[in-house]
């Protein structure tokens, strides 16, 4: 009988400098609103919509009402909208890509962002923005249209201390910047804290974290299945190697995938010739961040 090993790699990911430039495509950066047309997401790099890990900011533009803001990108705790104050609003992006809170357009008012009727969202791995929210003055406004898609380039992940951790992730988690670092375990279970933050895993909690949690070979000897844990806002990659050096992508026409939706884990089945040994590492990959 043949033994193969299985191998599991949490890959950090890099948080850059927070920026003020819009993330929307260039082309793909239109909504719609039957009352009052166009609205663009990007009428300008500097005053355009950007998006960061937990929520929205900046402005999007329509001629026959002027200006929508979705939020300062400054969230009084951190990392969320409150939506109780005029300066504590705005749309937030949760785990699961739901678009939840309020923009604002001082010519029509409130603009609601909610999940039981036009539940508006992000899929990580398209960037494109879907769904509907709702204008009391305006109607409702589409995301995606039969004639335009909305698509979002990049999420932002500041990081203002440069400690390679997403400033929302730790003022969500800790509450402060202080507490995480480059070298810091708070749940001591062997997975430093920016590695639970690539991962998108609780680093309070020593059973959340990124780990295989089954693998089978076909009898064949061609294909093998993994299944591993993963969390809503991270996609995933699979590599294979005989001796830990090389790596290659098993199929390399879907390398990055995007986990199973309301799971909390994913089995993914992969093209993986037969041989003495070999060994399979998962990655969790930040969505976005280029």
């Amino acid at each position: 009988m043949k033994r193969h090993h299985w191998f599991l790699l949490a890959v950090l990911g890099s948080a850059g400098p927070a920026a003020a430039q819009s993330t929307i495509a260039t082309t793909e950066r239109h909504a719609y609103t039957a009352n009052a047309g166009w609205i663009d997401f990007r009428p300008s790099m500097a005053d355009g919509v950007r998006v960061t890990e937990t929520c929205l900011a900046g402005k999007a533009y329509a001629a026959n009402f002027g200006w929508i803001d979705f939020g300062n990108g400054a969230p009084a705790n951190g990392h969320t909208y409150q939506n109780n104050s005029a300066t504590d609003y705005g749309v937030n992006l949760s785990p699961e890509g739901h678009l939840t809170g309020q923009a604002w357009s001082a010519n029509t008012g409130w603009i609601t962002f909610e999940q039981l009727h036009g539940k508006p969202r992000l899929s990580y791995l398209s960037g494109r923005l879907s769904g509907h929210a709702w204008s009391g003055n305006l109607g409702w406004i589409v995301l995606d249209t039969e004639y335009s898609d909305l698509i979002n380039t990049q999420i932002r992940y500041p990081d203002t201390d440069g400690d390679g951790i997403g400033d929302a992730w730790e003022q969500l988690h800790f509450g402060n910047l202080t507490t995480a670092g480059p070298a810091t375990d708070f749940d001591h279970d062997g997975h430093p804290d920016p590695a639970e933050h690539a991962a998108g895993t609780d680093p309070q909690n020593p059973a959340s974290c990124l780990r295989i949690t089954a693998h089978s070979y076909a009898a064949s000897q061609t294909s093998a299945t993994l299944t591993f844990t993963t969390q809503p806002n991270r996609l995933y990659t699979i590599e294979h190697s005989t001796d830990l050096l090389t790596w290659a992508y098993p199929d390399p026409g879907d390398f990055l995938f995007a986990p199973t939706p309301a799971a909390a884990t994913t089995s993914k089945t992969f093209p993986a010739p037969g041989g003495p040994r070999r060994y399979f590492r998962v990655t969790a990959v930040l969505p976005q961040d280029n």
